[in-house]
């Protein structure tokens, strides 16, 4: 490699520079006020930075043989005030790092200073393993700035690569929708531009044998390779999962005869400067088992072959064939060897012997292509072969949170990390950040990924796993300052659409729904761009979830559709699981229940197919909540008990904490209040332990509706209040509307009419901005309540008439049965007989209806109507046996609210005939 080399003036490490002319250490720009000896030591330990430098090398340095001192005392006096100026701790050094019994080691990145001329290298092109002797033939777009000197001992190593492919992999769970360390630039508040390194592809190896034995040595070659270039730093080598992706939405195959325009789209998909692609066969020379690994290395934007190569060796030295590849790989590119200690780092950080690595690979293998299932079989083989290597813990962990298996994910991780002491600085700090992440341990998730994204500025998964931990903690503008970090990175880095993804995932909580539009649709149009489906797949579910919560319902049904068709292509299962559910949940509140139903069915299948357990749990719930709205008591309770199971079974409380909601609200409907009481509390219990707010609300509407039906009306308003200032402090309006609406039906239930017109009128002008028609139905009915008790007998009519339609449309069988019952209310007050005769009948069959269908506290309701309207006929008495049934019934049964209702009319009737009133107890 030719280097162009200027004086040096400054260097420049994070937020800080240091003149060694005019000895001043500066931060920000402003002089910070540093003694001799620690500045001395500083500019030793930039003039070797990733490197140990030993305690007698300082001595050597700072005070030479003829002088006497107290060196041990001195040094470690020096050391202090150097940290102290720097804001650094030995424990948590984010600059020097202190080797115990050896030395010192400065672990950040150290460059010249932007008013240096910058290295340029140039590369001359290779073909055939040899260089051309002109020096004319330089690529023109290998000519990008490269730090003078890089943090090696952060970045180096074989197992770097290897747990970047997995850390990438878990980062790609995070969904959309579903954290406070301030990052405003990727250096702190300096904006000197990023140092942009090569990046490289390596698009895997095409097994010429055929022999299925020898297929995992596609992704072992793979991963070793990427890893041995990404010792040293010096290229930014592109995750195997981002690989992975890409072969699935361009439907590559033959990766080792790329031609120019199957390069370009690559280029476009991944943002790679240069790829690598080849295959491997299997050889017998003299009985002895042989591998040929061939490779070329590729210039993506020209389609030109830049270098080309053949290694064979035995079978039995694999991780040997590869190295020697990779050597000269990085001879070719101008790369310095790896050192002796970054050697030992690789040994340590590859699995420990060659079943493990088959099984290891595999299991990655079958990882990237959404087979979580198969991955988490092979991955529990390679950890049984391997027990304390630590990577296939990490990656057996990633399969366990594919499948829903949180619990089990955060035990892999931990014992990742905990075996993770052997490997190098960065790899550990990847294994600890996925722990902590799944762990729920946000702050120090925020932590991990925010150092490493100051050290790689121009590595944007490090970027969006900051962000993406900032979103999970609810620190959605840092979230937002770290997504502009992003988007002023050069090109093509800042056009990667996750992180136009990442920002809409940051401004839905903020309630900034322009924001999150804009985003989304700015990520679908660069994902088209650069031909990344998926991505676009992505972008259209969190599009149809932003419509459903903004009410658009009509605007849902094509971009699902799309992202399902997308989903498919790539044979990406769950992705079309989780648009089918995304089209249910439209379909839901668009009242077409028995579509949802069909819906939800499908994905049910799909994931019980891939084996999603926490999936599977999440759609046995919504089918419960479909079948209670269906009038079918009986299997909502199956499906939420089924929801219940296998969310124990996964031990997510979260998820337990949401199937006793739904199993409360079908006990309530089935009239068993104690069982529903004691579901609502223990879930309200897990709620505020884990801090689910929106659950923790719904729990309380759901004791509410308990308390009312038991005739603790204080009580129930009481955490009817609490739930809507819960939705109130998350900005959830639907349920907040409808947590109005149950308080508007407890100042019905105290006669305050007008209030609750107000209470109804508000809860209305919340569902006019998500459109919910089940809940305007529900506000419809409870309208025609207070129009109805004030007189308004048409507009009573009217109102409900809407909730009817509703009924018919979607087969809501406790909107019909409430709709009916208020509609014989109005008809009652007729002065007609025979029209009241008729209120009566219809309330009487609503009543057998409900009953048949276990809807009880509607079939007391409708009791209730009947017993009071002929209580004011002719045929009081048979109104009056009625309402001393209900009033028993609904005592035994422990809804003391029917019954004290029941007993305040018996008692008006009572002192109207003036009979004694022992003789109705």
């Amino acid at each position: 490699m030719q280097t162009v080399v200027g004086p040096s003036r400054t260097l420049v490490f994070s937020i800080f520079e240091v003149d060694p002319r005019a000895a001043e250490l500066r931060k920000h720009g402003v002089r910070i006020k540093l003694q001799d000896q620690p500045f001395r030591i500083l500019s030793f330990l930039l003039e070797r930075p990733g490197e140990l430098v030993t305690r007698e090398e300082i001595r050597e340095e700072l005070w030479p043989g003829h002088t006497f001192v107290d060196f041990d005392r001195s040094l470690n006096k020096a050391i202090a005030k150097l940290r102290s100026a720097l804001g650094d701790s030995a424990e948590s050094p984010r600059y020097i790092e202190t080797i115990p019994r050896h030395g010192y080691r400065l672990i950040v990145p150290v460059a010249l200073g932007q008013h240096v001329p910058a290295q340029v290298p140039a590369y001359p092109r290779m073909e055939q393993g040899r260089a051309r002797s002109t020096e004319s033939t330089e690529v023109d777009f290998l000519k990008i700035q490269r730090p003078a000197q890089l943090f090696y001992s952060l970045m180096e190593g074989w197992g770097f690569s290897l747990v970047m492919a997995i850390f990438v992999t878990f980062v790609a769970l995070a969904g959309i929708f579903s954290v406070r360390m301030k990052l405003p630039m990727p250096f702190g508040a300096s904006a000197s531009p990023v140092n942009l390194r090569l990046s490289v592809a390596v698009l895997g190896f095409r097994n010429l044998s055929e022999n299925s034995r020898d297929a995992w040595l596609s992704t072992a070659f793979s991963d070793w390779l990427t890893t041995e270039l990404s010792a040293g730093d010096q290229l930014r080598t592109l995750p195997a999962e981002n690989i992975a992706r890409m072969k699935a939405e361009l439907s590559l195959k033959d990766m080792d005869s790329l031609g120019r325009e199957s390069l370009e789209r690559i280029r476009k998909n991944l943002g790679t400067d240069l790829a690598i692609a080849g295959s491997y066969a299997s050889l017998s020379v003299n009985s002895a088992s042989q591998i040929r690994l061939d490779l070329r290395l590729l210039d993506a934007r020209t389609g030109e072959t830049l270098y080309a190569n053949s290694e064979t060796g035995s079978q039995a030295n694999l991780f040997e064939l590869v190295s020697r590849a990779g050597e000269k790989l990085r001879a070719s590119l101008g790369i310095r060897k790896i050192t002796k200690q970054e050697a030992v780092e690789v040994a340590t950080a590859l699995p420990p012997s060659a079943e493990a690595a088959r099984l290891y690979a595999e299991g990655l293998s079958r990882l990237r292509v959404f087979d979580a299932l198969s991955a988490r079989d092979l991955l529990i083989k390679a950890v049984a072969v391997e027990p304390n290597y630590s990577l296939s813990h990490a990656a057996l962990a990633v399969a366990w949170a594919h499948l829903g298996y949180d619990q089990n994910a955060a035990d892999e991780a931990k014992k990742a990390f905990d075996l993770s002491s052997s490997l190098s600085r960065a790899d550990r700090l990847l294994v600890e950040g996925r722990f902590r992440e799944i762990s729920h341990d946000w702050e120090k998730a925020i932590g991990i990924y925010q150092a490493l994204f100051q050290f790689f500025p121009d590595n944007p998964d490090y970027g969006l796993a900051l962000a993406n931990s900032q979103v999970k903690a609810n620190r959605w503008k840092d979230a937002l300052e770290t997504v502009a970090a992003l988007q002023i990175l050069p090109a093509p880095l800042r056009d990667d659409p996750r992180i136009s993804l990442a920002e809409a995932e940051a401004a839905m909580p903020l309630g900034d729904t322009k924001r999150t539009e804009t985003s989304l649709l700015g990520a679908a149009q660069k994902a088209r761009a650069s031909g990344a489906s998926l991505l676009v797949a992505k972008a259209m579910v969190a599009q149809a979830w932003l419509f459903e919560n903004l009410g658009r319902l009509d605007a849902v049904d094509k971009v699902v559709h799309e992202a399902r068709d997308l989903y498919s292509a790539a044979h990406d299962q769950r992705g079309v699981a989780d648009a089918e559910t995304v089209e249910a949940i439209a379909l839901t509140f668009q009242g077409d229940y028995l579509s949802a139903r069909k819906r939800y069915r499908e994905a049910l299948a799909i994931h019980q197919n891939i084996g999603n357990e926490h999936s599977v749990a999440g759609e046995f719930d919504n089918l419960g909540e479909i079948s209670l709205y269906l009038g079918d008591v009986r299997g909502a309770l199956q499906r939420f008990q089924e929801a219940l199971h296998t969310y124990q079974e996964v031990r997510d409380e979260n998820g337990m904490a949401l199937a006793k909601i739904g199993l409360g609200d079908a006990l309530f409907t089935e009239g068993k209040l104690a069982q529903a009481h004691k579901m609502y509390e223990e879930s309200l219990e897990t709620c505020r332990q884990n801090g689910d707010r929106d659950r923790e609300a719904e729990a309380l509407m759901g004791l509410a509706q308990v308390l009312r039906a038991q005739g603790d009306l204080q009580g129930a308003w009481q955490s009817e209040t609490r739930a809507k200032e819960v939705f109130q402090e998350v900005g959830d309006k639907a349920p907040e509307a409808r947590a109005e609406l149950r308080l508007a039906q407890l100042r019905l239930d105290r006669g305050e009419n007008d209030e609750a017109a107000k209470s109804i009128q508000l809860a209305e002008d919340l569902l006019a901005r998500t459109g919910s028609p089940r809940d305007d139905a529900t506000a419809r009915i409870l309208l025609s309540q207070a129009l109805n008790a004030s007189g308004k007998l048409n507009e009573a009519r009217e109102s409900v008439s809407h909730a009817i339609q509703f009924a018919e449309h979607s087969h809501d069988l406790d909107i019909s049965l409430m709709s009916k019952i208020i509609l014989a209310r109005i008809d009652a007050l007729s002065e007609n007989p025979t029209q009241r005769k008729e209120a009566v009948k219809r309330l009487n069959a609503v009543a057998q209806q409900a009953k048949a269908a276990e809807f009880t506290y509607a079939a007391l309701e409708a009791r209730l109507a009947a017993g009071e309207i002929e209580l004011r006929g002719d045929d009081w008495k048979a109104g009056r046996a009625q309402l001393v049934e209900l009033q028993r019934d609904a005592r035994e049964n422990g809804f003391g609210f029917i019954a004290q209702k029941a007993a305040t009319r018996l008692q008006a009737l009572d002192l109207s005939l003036k009979t004694p009133s022992s003789v109705l107890r």
